[in-house]
């Protein structure tokens, strides 16, 4: 059970690291829109009309589409001081805890953002802009994204749920914990020495 509950969180996470990747060229791509339009708009008075909408857009669903990718790899911000000095039995509970908390508050959230498609999709709404681009497109994309994000959330939770009670508690900090500064310094010198082994 744990195995297929682990091989679940895998499959959902590498989901989850490509969608956060194409959240991360996106994100580029606003970058060089929104350069382009200043640089038109400054040098040969051109304008598109449609950066706003389009980066609004782009940004909205890369936000939503980068959470799980961020989770997978434990690089929301937490305050742990207090956490970190509680016994390990304790602990693993309390990040149990917290990732249950998270999963309740997406599936509002989740569900928020699926209404908000169907109810666009029913009236056939679309952007008052230039572009008329049909809302549930972006909605769409933004809420698959949350949607993701919370399966990743029930997966990751019932495989350290089972690890607890196998008592793999400390498995289960590694799955949960956030990561310390001597895990990020050692994933730097990781990528430099790759960097290096490609010279």
């Amino acid at each position: 059970m744990l195995h297929a509950a682990s091989g679940l969180r895998r499959a959902i996470g590498a989901l989850s690291s490509l969608m956060g990747l194409v959240a991360g060229w996106g994100f580029v791509l606003c970058a060089f829109f929104i350069a382009f339009e200043v640089l038109a708009r400054s040098l040969f008075r051109f304008s598109t009309q449609s950066t706003t909408e389009i980066t609004g857009y782009m940004l909205a669903f890369g936000l939503s589409w980068g959470l799980g990718h961020a989770l997978n790899t434990r690089s929301h911000v937490r305050i742990d001081m207090l956490v970190n000095r509680l016994p390990q039995k304790l602990r693993i509970w309390l990040h149990l805890l917290s990732l249950l908390l998270l999963g309740i508050l997406m599936v509002f959230v989740a569900k928020g953002a699926w209404d908000l498609v169907d109810e666009s999709l029913l009236f056939g709404a679309t952007d008052i802009s230039l572009l008329r681009t049909p809302l549930a497109i972006p909605q769409g994309l933004w809420a698959f994204g949350l949607i993701v994000f919370l399966l990743l959330i029930a997966a990751m939770l019932v495989e350290n749920l089972l690890l607890a009670l196998a008592g793999e508690a400390g498995q289960l900090e590694r799955n949960l914990s956030s990561r310390g500064y001597v895990e990020e310094a050692q994933e730097a010198l990781d990528a430099l020495a790759e960097a290096e082994a490609r010279r």
